[in-house]
């Protein structure tokens, strides 16, 4: 027998090939400082998570999402620090702008998608106490999108687990994602051989124009 983990120990953070412009994690696209601390950023995120009112968990979960996607976007977006001080530009709308974007797999942003519905559910039913009383289909929602994650985190878990379960390593894909970004907007913006490569491209791949017949004023 072998050392390698099993199917239900990985986390899977994967998209489809091309449909973004990044798709899975590259090793040498995250930082070597960024190892030695992931255990204790995804701690410190669950420490976030330790209120036992469900309400309170739900509202903090959707929270430390809102601020994993500000990253991943202001990761691509310079000027999006500034948008995101506004407060008429919803959760929704950041989840939806991230999407657009492509920068990492969809189903990521669909699990944000969940977890801000269950945060909704808790804002607008002063009734709702517990996550088990969620709306069905966002509770399956949860499940789902965990289980494509990792399935041991779902097997034998309550709701409550589940949520938190789903903050924690949606949290955790986004930062990864987050660190890709960065580097290739600072590959983009300040070093030469991109230009020089993407003029390459263009030379080979469109035809040119001449300066013939061209005026200046």
């Amino acid at each position: 027998m072998g050392d390698d983990p099993k199917r239900e120990q990985i986390l899977d953070f994967q998209g489809p090939v091309g449909d973004t412009v990044f798709r899975r994690f590259i090793v040498w696209c995250l930082p070597v400082e960024w190892m030695p601390v992931i255990q204790a950023e995804t701690d410190e995120v669950f420490a976030h998570l330790g209120s036992e009112e469900d309400r309170a968990v739900a509202v903090v979960g959707a929270l430390l999402i809102e601020n994993a996607v500000n990253q991943l976007v202001g990761a691509h977006v310079p000027g999006f620090k500034e948008l995101a001080h506004n407060k008429d530009f919803t959760l929704s709308m950041r989840i939806e702008l991230a999407r657009a974007l492509r920068l990492c797999p969809s189903r990521l942003l669909g699990a944000a998608d969940t977890i801000r519905d269950i945060r909704n559910e808790f804002a607008h039913e002063l009734s709702l106490r517990s996550f088990d009383k969620c709306q069905k289909k966002h509770l399956a929602s949860a499940r789902g999108h965990l289980r494509e994650i990792q399935t041991s985190m779902v097997a034998g878990k309550t709701d409550r687990e589940v949520f938190k379960n789903l903050v924690g390593t949606v949290c955790l894909a986004l930062r990864g994602y987050t660190f890709h970004v960065e580097r290739l907007n600072k590959f983009v913006r300040e070093e030469q051989s991109f230009t020089d490569a993407f003029k390459n491209y263009c030379l080979t791949k469109y035809e040119q124009i001449t300066m013939e017949g061209l005026t200046t004023d």
